[in-house]
């Protein structure tokens, strides 16, 4: 403390000690510098680190994500669980350091490549930056963020405006990591849209943004149309209200068939989006506590988009982070994988991408890397035809060393069968301990048309070798596709109508309306 009196002059002496830091030194298996992410875990009595606020790349809570491999981190001496990931393609390296005063520890090993994703790259169409009101994480951190975790393809989607990222990315050197294009997302109070292609305006409003509607339909179509119309133009429903947008519009409580139309204007729809993993559910709603401790109905749009399926809708499902922040609300959650003729981010095509991610061809996932194809090589979003009312199924599901799964279900029209459920305690034959957990081909006996769906599942683990103390953490391991549709008598795929064992969800639905539904559901 410096007491200054007025008149007077104070002098002030002080020593700082030498700063105690981790020396980064993080390759691939070619010995490439490669982004990543590094934890510092206080262990035996350490106190947390705390690196800086939660939007930044470089120092955020107790971890630090790189641009490349050869970084320095300066914390307080300690003892640490550092561990090095980047994304869920990649092994981890994980090491018990003790940091004395003034020290630097050399942290070196190599990052490789176990899951064998050729021909597929890593997507996410939702993510912000600064250039988004609600934001505060600045756009280089996004782009670290981002590669850090191994996201190859990521559209520009910055609140009501049209912005491009990839100047940033040229500035930091990812340009051989990452790809993108210009675009934004369409926000208001109901519906939030993304959309790109677009070529951002300067000096003008908004970049030459178009204005939000209220009806999600006039947005769809104004995005589509502007700037002129663009045939491999992306549109997609962000975080969406399923019974609002596709069940109740009038809030009345009472089914009138959502935005009529809808449906037909958009090419997808964000089934995850957030830490759920919850395409098992098994109903449309949970009850739920609200900020203030009141019960409520919370739906389960994951369940809801099944229901819809066999209403005939064929939006694709996408998994998005919808990310504002790089700890906690980061990207690397949830991605997409579709096919790409380069496994080169710098040379994504973003229409091949795109017309891939409308037919559906496309897999989610949190950690596993599942792959799945009937006997004729149909893969998802494709329509194959049963032979003698069967369907064969051939599920291939990759994990790296730090993540796992004990549960493959199948769905049929979006229903579990029992004997298509097959778990790691059941049957310990099928799954594997290495990167393969599980390689088998299913048989499916079918009595209609219908569409299918593998779910990979971790039910008794979760990412936390990946991200942590951050909210991710807590996700359990979970892959599941776009619906292979089946033409069982020679006549197409015909949706079925089934809702599932409960009524269409709609608005104002009580909390004893919904566990009387769900009592009823359980008895049948």
């Amino acid at each position: 403390m410096v007491e200054v009196r007025p008149g007077a002059s104070a002098k002030l002496d002080a020593a700082m000690a030498i700063a105690s830091a981790i020396h980064f030194q993080i390759t691939d298996d070619a010995g490439r510098s490669v982004p990543c992410k590094a934890q510092f875990l206080a262990v035996e009595g350490t106190d947390p680190v705390n690196l800086g606020p939660n939007n930044r790349a470089h120092g955020c809570v107790d971890q630090y994500h790189s641009e490349k491999g050869d970084f320095r981190v300066q914390i307080p001496p300690g003892k640490y669980r550092v561990v090095v990931t980047h994304g869920i393609e990649y092994s981890h390296l994980e090491q018990q350091v003790t940091l004395a005063p003034g020290a630097t520890f050399d942290f070196t090993g190599k990052l490789s490549r176990l899951v064998d994703t050729r021909g597929w790259v890593s997507a996410d169409y939702h993510n912000h930056s600064t250039q988004s009101g609600d934001n505060t994480c600045g756009t280089p951190d996004r782009i670290i963020n981002l590669v850090a975790e191994n996201i190859e393809f990521a559209p520009t989607t910055e609140h009501n405006r049209l912005y491009d990222w990839r100047p940033v990315i040229y500035q930091l050197g990812l340009s051989n990591e990452i790809q993108t294009v210009p675009g934004m997302e369409l926000t208001g109070a109901l519906a939030h849209l993304n959309a790109f292609p677009f070529k951002p305006e300067p000096f003008t409003q908004d970049n030459g943004a178009p204005v939000w509607n209220p009806d999600p339909r006039i947005t769809a179509i104004t995005l589509r149309d502007w700037q002129g119309a663009e045939p491999d133009r992306w549109v997609q429903i962000n975080h969406p209200d399923m019974v609002k947008d596709f069940i109740d519009s009038r809030d009345a409580g009472k089914a009138d068939g959502g935005f009529q139309g809808l449906a037909t204007v958009i090419d997808g729809i964000e089934t995850q989006n957030g830490n759920s993993t919850d395409i098992l559910a098994g109903q449309p709603f949970r009850i739920g506590k609200n900020a203030q401790g009141k019960e409520t109905v919370q739906t389960i749009r994951e369940f809801i988009w099944l229901q819809m399926l066999n209403q005939g809708h064929r939006y694709a499902a996408m998994a998005v982070n919808d990310a504002h922040q790089v700890y906690n609300n980061g990207v690397g959650g949830w991605r997409m994988y579709m096919p790409s003729k380069s496994d080169n981010p710098a040379e994504i095509d973003w229409r091949e991408n795109c017309r891939h991610a409308k037919a559906g061809h496309s897999y989610l996932t949190s950690g596993p890397y599942l792959q799945v194809t009937t006997e004729d090589g149909a893969g998802p979003g494709e329509t194959v035809r049963a032979k003698d009312g069967h369907v064969k199924l051939k599920v291939r599901v990759q994990c790296t060393d730090w993540i796992d799964i004990d549960r493959v279900q199948v769905l049929v029209n979006g229903r579990m069968p029992p004997s298509l459920n097959f778990t790691r305690a059941a049957n310990p034959q099928m799954f594997k301990a290495g990167v393969v957990k599980f390689e088998e081909t299913i048989d499916v006996p079918l009595h209609e048309a219908a569409h299918l769906i593998v779910v990979a599942l971790g039910e008794h683990s979760d990412i936390s070798i990946g991200y942590g103390t951050s909210s991710q953490a807590t996700m359990r391991p979970c892959a599941y596709h776009n619906p292979i549709f089946v033409d069982f008598d020679g006549s197409g795929f015909k949706p079925n109508s089934d809702t599932l064992g409960f009524p269409l969800p709609v608005a104002k639905m009580t909390v004893e309306e919904a566990r009387r539904q769900i009592a009823e559901s359980t008895s049948k």
